[in-house]
């Protein structure tokens, strides 16, 4: 009676456990997806703010020095807009 009752529960036992570890290795592979899309944004957005500073440099690389300081005097960098 023993055997046939262990037999059934240990069925169940197994299946549990099975059906445990497929859950634990889905939560393990989307946190790892879930990472790697943080990453990915990430570095996206950095790229673009590097491009932006290029662009930025360029554009003023290309200025005379006067008209870089007209135009700072213009813009953000200096407080006083005059």
């Amino acid at each position: 009676m023993w055997a046939a009752l262990w037999a059934r529960v240990q069925g169940w036992l197994l299946m549990a456990g099975a059906v445990l570890l497929v859950l634990v290795g889905a939560y393990a592979a989307g946190g790892r997806a879930a990472r790697r899309s943080v990453e990915l944004d990430r570095s996206r957005a950095d790229a673009k703010m590097r491009g932006k500073a290029d662009e930025v440099d360029r554009e003023i690389s290309a200025l005379d020095d006067d008209a870089v300081r007209r135009r700072a005097n213009e813009h953000w960098v200096r407080g006083d807009r005059r």
